[in-house]
């Protein structure tokens, strides 16, 4: 994979593009699984779908600041080696298991929960990684790169969910994601050598690491209203992929392939915008720009809530992907930087508990509404409407207006 040729992304160190394959790869499976574990969920009601993404979400919220403290602790790399090489094993293990039980709910219920563990380690180390392999000011342009990289094998990769679960359902998706996985693996033991670690944390006790990580990521003001904003956007943006776009397309009697199109594409809007910020960089007021996103993303949910045919449809998922780019694009950086190093892997275990605790609410309550009389494309207009007063909201906070990417 090729370094951009801008002067400035020159100067990335190579281990961060050597990281960046296994993570795009990795990123492949994990939507193809993610895809076809919603698909199934899907089939058994609006109800069920969510309860199963809300078992995946509980104990990933619940070890969340454990993740994030012993990633600080023993290092983010080599607790990713692990987390990868059980996700290995529970995929591979995940094919026979369909092969002999097809896909019932007690076995959806099994995999969210064993999923929902193994993420809480993966995920805080995974996402510290960049920091850790790049000076700040390139944060921006390498969290761009990777959403990039990651928008390409996402058109592909959840499409190609999409076929492998009408061919073989969960079983074909699960051993798929296995040697993705297997990839990364090979790729960060390549990179025990090179990479370059964080500075290290004081020897206190786990509990007492939680609290340090709580109280940076809480004590700055910046900090704290990104961190408020981006909970209250996560709970209702994150859910299209796994649960909105899964219940739509059923709404409409469009097949998995269809759906999954669907949810590839809207990929193609976060990489308009990470095209822009991996060429030129972030935005002066990446503020103000993240919350201009949410109105972008609000726009495309609206268009979900009114269009049925299938071009609209896309349009309106590719209108929220840049909303969603944009939002993302620039409020992660401005969270990263916002730390020192040897906090990244608590600080991201608290950008994601509290994006899993927006889900553990949000799922079973959209999963339900979408049951009720006002159906898929009713939680849509909802959804926009929301979004859109929570960027109306944040714009009020002058910290917000005012944030720089350092």
């Amino acid at each position: 994979m090729t370094p951009p040729a801008d002067s400035d992304t020159q100067r990335i160190p190579v281990r961060y593009w050597i990281w960046l394959f296994g993570a795009a790869v990795s990123l492949l499976g994990d939507l193809t699984i993610t895809f076809a574990i919603g698909w199934s969920a899907s089939k058994h009601g609006g109800s069920v779908a969510g309860l199963i993404l809300l078992l995946a979400a509980a104990p990933r919220a619940a070890l969340l600041l454990v993740g994030g403290a012993v990633g600080d602790r023993f290092g983010a790399p080599r607790v990713l080696l692990l987390s990868c090489t059980a996700m290995f094993l529970v995929t591979g293990a995940l094919v026979p298991a369909t092969l002999a039980a097809g896909e019932p709910i007690w076995l959806l219920v099994c995999l969210a929960l064993v999923v929902g563990v193994i993420d809480a380690f993966f995920l805080p180390s995974s996402r510290a990684m960049p920091r850790l392999l790049v000076p700040p000011q390139q944060v921006p342009r390498a969290l761009a790169s990777f959403q990039v990289t990651g928008v390409v094998f996402a058109v592909t990769g959840t499409a190609v969910g999409g076929i492998l679960v009408t061919w073989s359902g969960l079983t074909a998706a699960a051993a798929f994601d296995a040697i993705t996985f297997a990839i990364m693996i090979v790729v960060l033991l390549v990179l025990r050598t090179s990479t370059a670690a964080a500075p290290p944390p004081s020897q206190a006790g786990i509990f007492k690491s939680i609290g340090e990580g709580l109280r940076i990521a809480f004590g700055k003001p910046l900090t704290r209203a990104l961190l408020i904003t981006m909970t209250l956007a996560a709970g209702l943006l994150m859910p299209m992929d796994s649960l909105v776009l899964p219940l739509l397309a059923r709404h409409h009697e469009w097949d998995a392939k269809t759906a999954g199109l669907v949810i590839a594409t809207r990929s193609l809007g976060v990489g308009v915008v990470s095209v822009r910020i991996l060429v030129r960089g972030a935005f002066q007021r990446p503020g103000v720009v993240a919350m201009l996103g949410l109105f972008c993303a609000a726009l495309g949910y609206i268009g979900l809530s009114i269009v049925d045919s299938i071009p609209l449809t896309i349009a309106a998922a590719i209108i929220s992907g840049i909303g969603v780019g944009a939002f993302t694009g620039h409020v992660l950086p401005l969270l990263m930087n916002s730390v020192d190093r040897g906090y990244q892997s608590r600080l991201q275990s608290v950008i994601v508990l509290c994006q899993s605790l927006a889900l553990v609410v949000m799922n079973p309550l959209l999963g339900w509404i979408s049951d009720q009389s006002v159906g898929i494309t009713g939680v849509c207009l909802g959804i926009g409407v929301a979004v859109a007063l929570i960027g109306t909201i944040a714009l009020t906070r002058q910290v917000i207006r005012t944030a720089t990417v350092s």
